[in-house]
C-alpha cells in the first residue's frame, strides 16, 4: 500500500465479503478482521487481492525501494544539473538525456506507474496518477521532440519527479514500518524458552507451549518467561523494563512477577498465572498496536489534494485540447497548450514540498541531537499544551548512585563506606554495585546475602551486616529512625556491626543537571510539565518539587500511564488537548504510543525509540522545547511549500489552456516552482535552539 486512500480501498473490498467486518491499519500494513460467519483464509486472500494488492511478510520491498531512489539520484542529478545550464550541453545532449533518463522514467517511476493502473481500473486518483502521468507525458513528450530537430524537451522532469517523490515515500515507509517493530522489541524481552518442572523432572520448552498452572523455574539472571505468582523462594527482582525504575523489588512466597522482568536473586519456581500471549508486557504490546493504528495523517495530505486535483487537471488539459482542435481549428497549438497543462501542473514542487521541509528539520535536529522520525507529528507538536515527563531516565540519570551519607554512633564515615563497599563488592544488586563503588580499599570474607535482607561478611576482624530492612532491632534505635527520616525520599541501605547501627547511605538516580532548566523553558512556552512515574509517590514529589513541577503523579504502572495520557487530554472545559509524552523504557511505550506526540531518549530501549515520533540522541532534555519549536517551524514550512507549489498551478494553468505558454516556459515555470520551494525550506536553518 503506498497511501492511506490503498488501505481504505482494501478495507472496502474486505467489508463487502458477507459476515465481514475489517478494518485496515496503514501503519503496520495489518488487516483486522472479524466475521459473523464462517469465512475461509482464501476469501480474504481473493478480496484483497481483487483490490490490487496482496497478501504476505515481504519487506524486501523496502530494499528495492532504496535501490530506485539511488538510480534515480544517480542520474536525476546530472540530467537536471546540465538541462539548467545550457553552457554544460553538449551538441548531443538532447539524445544523451533521452537515454539516461529512460530507466528513471520507467523502472524507477514503476510504483508510480502501477499504481495509476490499479487506480485507473478502480475508477480514483491518487498522487501516483498524477506523477505516473507527468512523467510519462514528459518523456513521451520530449522523445518524439528529439526526433522532430525541436528543442522543447522536458527529460529532466522525468528524471526529477519520481526520484523526488519517491524519497517521500521512502520517509513515510520507513515511518509505517517502526509501528510493528515497536511491538517486536517489546515482544523480545520475553525468553524464547522456559525451563517447566513436571514433577520431579524439568524440561525446556518453547515459551508459547506452557500452560496455566505450570510450574515454571526461573533461575538466577533469568528473564521471567510468563506472569506468575511465587511458589518457592524468594529473591529480588528488576522491573524495569516494565515499571522503569531502576530499584529491584523484593518478592517472596506468593508475590507475582511478570513476563520479562530479570531474577537477581536466588532460583525461584512460580506458578503460571498467564500464558505468554496473554502476558502483561504482551498486553502492553497490544496497546501499543492499538495506539499506532491512530498514526499517518500527514502522508495522505497530497493523496486528498490529489484526488481532486488529478482528475481536474486531466480533464482541463483534454478540455484545452478539444477547444483548440475543434473550436479554434488549430490542432498543434491544442496539443502544445495541453501537454503544458499537464507539465504546469506536474507535482514536482508537490512531491518535494514535504519531503524537502523534512530533509531540512531532520538535519537541524540531527545537530542539536533530535531525531524526527515520523512526519505525522509536526502539525500536532505546534499545538501542544501538556508534555509528560517519565522521571527514571529522562529527568533523572537512570542509575543508581549515593545521594547521602550519614554517620551514626560518632563513627568515622570514611572508615564505614570501606567496610560497606566491601562486603557489597560480590553482590549483583543495583544498590550494592552503586556502594561497592565508593571504595575498593578492603576486602571481605565470609560473604553471606540473604534474599529480601541483605549480605554479611567479615571485614577487618567485624561482623558488618548491610541491609535493606529498615525494620533492623539495634541497639541506637531512636538514632537510627532520626536518620532514616533524614535521609528522605530514597532507597534506604544501613550499615551495622556489634548492634549498632554505624551508617546510613540514601541511594537514587540523580537528577540531571539540566532538567531544572528544561522544565523553566516548556514553562516558558506555555507548555505545562506533569512528572509521571513509577517510582515511589514520596520519590516522585520530591523530584517534582526540586524542579518547580506542580503536577505529579507516582506509582503509575505502564498500563495507568496509558490511560492517564488519555485523561489528560480533555481539560476542565471538556476542550480536547494535545499532549507530549517523554520517556525512554519499555514500562513507557504504551504511553509514547498513544501520546499525539512521543519523544523518546536515546539511551532508552528500542521499543520506546520505535514507539516514538521524535529521539533525543544526546538525552538531554533540554533539547524538548527545540523539538517543539522546531516541529513547528518545520510544520508551518510544510504549509508554506504546499500553498506554493499549487499557487502556481491555480495561476498558470489558466494561462497554460490559453494557450499563452507553452511547454518550455511552463517547465521553467516548474522548475522555479520548485526551487522556490527549496529556498523556503532552508529558512528552517533560521531556527535556533533554546540550549
Amino acid at each position: 500500500m503506498t497511501c492511506t486512500a490503498c488501505a481504505r480501498r482494501v478495507e472496502k473490498n474486505l467489508n463487502k465479503v458477507t459476515g465481514v467486518s475489517a478494518y485496515v491499519d496503514f501503519a503496520s500494513e495489518t488487516a483486522h478482521v472479524s466475521s459473523s460467519t464462517e469465512i475461509s483464509r482464501e476469501q480474504l486472500v481473493q478480496a484483497v487481492r481483487d483490490a490490487g494488492y496482496d497478501v504476505g511478510n515481504d519487506r524486501g520491498t523496502l530494499t528495492l525501494m532504496i535501490w530506485r531512489l539511488v538510480i534515480g539520484a544517480l542520474i536525476s542529478i546530472p540530467v537536471a544539473t546540465v538541462s539548467m545550464f545550457h553552457e554544460l550541453m553538449p551538441a548531443n545532449w538532447n539524445q544523451i538525456a533521452a537515454i539516461l533518463t529512460f530507466p528513471v522514467a520507467a523502472w524507477v517511476a514503476w510504483p508510480f506507474h502501477e499504481a495509476a493502473v490499479k487506480n485507473l481500473r478502480l475508477n480514483t486518483a491518487t498522487m501516483d496518477t498524477l506523477v505516473s502521468l507527468g512523467v510519462t507525458v514528459a518523456y513521451v513528450y520530449s522523445f518524439v521532440q528529439v526526433f522532430t530537430g525541436s528543442h522543447e524537451v522536458y527529460f529532466e522532469v522525468a528524471a526529477v519527479v519520481p526520484t523526488i517523490v519517491l524519497f517521500g515515500r521512502w520517509l513515510e515507509v520507513r515511518t509505517r514500518r517502526s509501528a510493528t517493530d515497536s511491538v517486536k522489541a517489546l515482544l523480545s524481552a520475553i525468553p524464547e524458552t522456559a525451563v517447566v518442572r513436571k514433577g520431579s523432572v524439568q524440561e525446556t520448552i518453547v515459551t508459547g507451549l506452557v500452560q496455566l498452572g505450570d510450574l515454571v523455574v526461573v533461575a538466577t539472571g533469568q528473564r521471567v518467561p510468563v506472569d506468575g505468582e511465587i511458589v518457592e523462594g524468594t529473591s529480588q527482582i528488576d522491573n524495569s523494563l516494565i515499571t522503569g525504575e531502576s530499584v529491584p523489588v523484593e518478592v517472596t512466597l506468593k508475590s507475582t512477577v511478570a513476563a520479562g522482568s530479570l531474577n537477581l536473586g536466588p532460583a525461584l519456581l512460580i506458578k503460571t498465572t498467564a500464558v505468554s500471549a496473554s502476558s502483561r508486557i504482551a498486553q502492553i504490546a497490544d496497546l501499543v498496536r492499538e495506539a499506532t493504528a491512530q498514526k499517518t495523517k500527514i502522508g495522505s495530505i497530497t493523496d486528498r489534494i490529489s484526488a481532486v486535483f488529478v482528475p481536474s487537471v486531466i480533464t482541463l488539459s483534454f478540455l484545452t485540447y478539444l477547444v483548440w482542435t475543434f473550436g479554434l481549428g488549430d490542432s498543434g497549438k491544442g496539443l502544445s497548450a495541453a501537454i503544458a497543462v499537464l507539465v504546469i501542473a506536474c507535482p514536482c514542487a508537490l512531491g518535494i514540498a514535504v519531503p524537502m521541509s523534512l530533509v531540512v528539520a531532520t538535519s537541524m535536529g540531527a545537530k542539536q541531537g533530535i531525531v524526527i522520525r515520523n512526519p505525522d507529528t509536526l502539525s500536532l507538536l505546534s499545538k501542544v499544551s501538556k508534555v509528560v515527563l517519565d522521571k527514571t531516565g529522562t529527568l533523572t540519570t537512570g542509575h543508581l548512585e549515593v545521594t547521602k551519607i550519614i554517620a551514626l554512633s560518632e563513627t568515622d564515615s570514611k572508615e564505614a563506606v570501606a567496610m560497606a563497599a566491601a562486603v557489597e563488592r560480590s553482590s549483583t544488586h543495583p544498590l550494592a554495585k552503586a556502594i561497592a563503588s565508593l571504595d575498593q580499599t578492603l576486602t571481605a570474607t565470609n560473604v553471606q546475602e540473604i534474599a529480601g535482607h541483605g549480605v554479611s561478611g567479615t571485614v577487618n576482624g567485624k561482623e558488618i551486616t548491610v541491609t535493606r530492612s529498615q525494620t533492623l532491632k539495634v541497639s541506637n534505635q531512636g538514632e537510627l529512625a532520626a536518620a532514616i527520616a533524614e535521609a528522605g525520599a530514597a532507597s534506604i541501605v544501613v550499615v551495622s556491626w556489634g548492634n549498632t547501627a554505624r551508617l546510613v547511605l540514601a541511594l537514587s538516580d540523580g537528577i540531571r543537571t539540566e532538567s531544572a532548566k528544561a522544565v523553566a523553558q516548556l514553562q516558558s512556552l506555555s507548555v505545562e510539565p506533569i512528572l509521571l512515574s513509577g517510582d515511589t509517590k514520596s520519590r516522585v514529589e520530591s523530584v517534582a518539587h526540586e524542579l518547580g513541577i506542580k503536577s505529579y503523579f507516582g506509582e503509575v504502572t505502564p498500563e495507568e500511564k496509558l490511560n492517564k495520557i488519555k485523561t489528560l487530554r480533555t481539560d476542565s472545559e471538556g476542550n480536547t488537548l494535545v499532549i507530549a509524552m517523554v520517556g525512554d523504557g519499555l514500562n513507557d511505550v504504551a504511553a509514547l504510543a498513544g501520546a499525539d506526540v512521543g519523544i523518546a531518549m536515546g539511551s532508552g530501549t528500542h521499543a520506546a525509540q520505535s514507539a516514538a515520533a521524535i529521539t533525543i540522541v544526546d538525552d538531554s532534555p533540554l533539547a524538548i522545547s527545540y523539538a517543539l519549536a522546531l516541529s513547528k517551524k518545520t510544520w508551518t514550512n510544510i504549509r508554506q511549500n504546499l500553498g506554493w507549489a499549487f499557487g502556481y498551478n491555480v495561476l498558470l494553468i489558466p494561462v497554460a489552456a490559453a494557450g499563452l505558454l507553452n511547454p518550455m516556459f511552463a517547465g521553467i515555470a516548474m522548475a522555479f516552482s520548485s526551487i522556490s520551494v527549496v529556498v523556503n525550506a532552508l529558512r528552517l536553518h533560521l531556527v535556533t535552539p533554546g540550549k
